[in-house]
């Protein structure tokens, strides 16, 4: 059954301080969708200009954000309202993409095989990727950071986009972990998969083990000096009511030294999106370091984490 269309959606503020790559991130779905909104934030850069240049096809709705500084709120606050305009355009599918997030081309058939089968089946809510975090250069991969996000949501009003706009839940869920019937909550829709709601983003027709589409995460390439404009924006928006000394100490936990860990991430053997080619030509290596097997850490994060890969 073919789809009743797809709307993109995205946000994002201050996107040139940091050093996103919005138009990537948009083309690389665009010939996925029918139309696209991105609801831009009030910026101190020229983020509106950008997106407004992107295509014809992008709706540009401008914003102002909340004063809400706690855990990452605010960027889901922002991602439900983009959400809500791809609601209202009366498309099946909404394709949401973060302004540091790219598709493959090779991947488009797979999520347009696998929009299009299920569309008729009001069951599934979501479609999910698989994912790679890339870590100060584009050579580089996390393989501690998380493995999987939804990225296609069904327009239907069941879900919102939740916590720090990590990605949809589904709305007043009353099943395991949350309060049951008589006191539901929003459920992530990439945990469990909630009996069936949610799918991978592959070839429906193929083999169970066929690889699903992923999305490329840029978010963490950086120079150090745009790092720090990363690392003060994190700051703000999770833990901007704390104190001084305890935004510090929040920041030294979630981000320890950071040239320490990207001496023990997994090197990227694969190709890039072609949409990311000049901007990986202009960036180059972040520095050279022996090989992560070698290194005393890696087998510290090992015995702490798992071996991810």
């Amino acid at each position: 059954m073919p789809t009743a269309g797809v709307c993109g959606f995205s946000f994002g503020r201050n996107l040139t301080r940091l050093n996103y790559p919005v138009e990537a991130a948009v083309r690389s779905v665009l010939p996925l969708c029918d139309r696209f909104v991105f609801v831009a934030g009030r910026s101190e850069d020229d983020t509106l200009a950008r997106v407004a240049r992107i295509d014809p096809k992008v709706q540009v709705v401008e914003s102002v954000w909340p004063e809400v500084k706690v855990d990452g709120t605010v960027l889901a606050i922002e991602a439900n309202k983009a959400l809500a305009a791809a609601q209202a355009s009366g498309c099946t599918w909404g394709c949401y993409i973060q302004a540091d997030e790219v598709v493959h081309e090779d991947d488009l058939p797979r999520i347009r095989g696998a929009m299009e089968h299920w569309a008729g089946d009001a069951r599934v809510k979501a479609l999910l990727f698989r994912y790679l975090h890339f870590y100060l250069d584009y050579r580089t991969v996390d393989p501690w950071g998380y493995h999987k996000a939804c990225r296609v949501i069904r327009l239907d009003g069941s879900c919102e986009i939740a916590g720090d706009a990590c990605g949809p839940a589904l709305r007043d869920y009353p099943g395991p972990g949350s309060g049951g019937p008589r006191s539901p909550r929003s459920a992530y829709l990439d945990k469990h998969h909630l009996g069936g709601s949610v799918r991978w983003a592959r070839h429906p027709d193929g083999p169970w083990f066929s690889r699903p589409a992923r999305i490329f995460h840029y978010g963490w390439v950086k120079t150090p000096q745009q790092l720090d404009e990363k690392l003060e924006m994190v700051e703000e928006l999770w833990w901007g009511t704390l104190s001084p000394d305890e935004r510090n100490r929040q920041r030294q936990h979630k981000f320890p030294d950071l040239n320490q860990r990207y001496r023990i991430m997994k090197r990227f053997r694969g190709s890039h999106p072609a949409l990311m080619r000049e901007r990986i030509a202009a960036h180059g290596a972040f520095a050279e370091t022996r090989a992560r097997w070698l290194q005393p850490d890696f087998y510290r994060e090992v015995l702490m984490r798992g071996f991810k890969g």
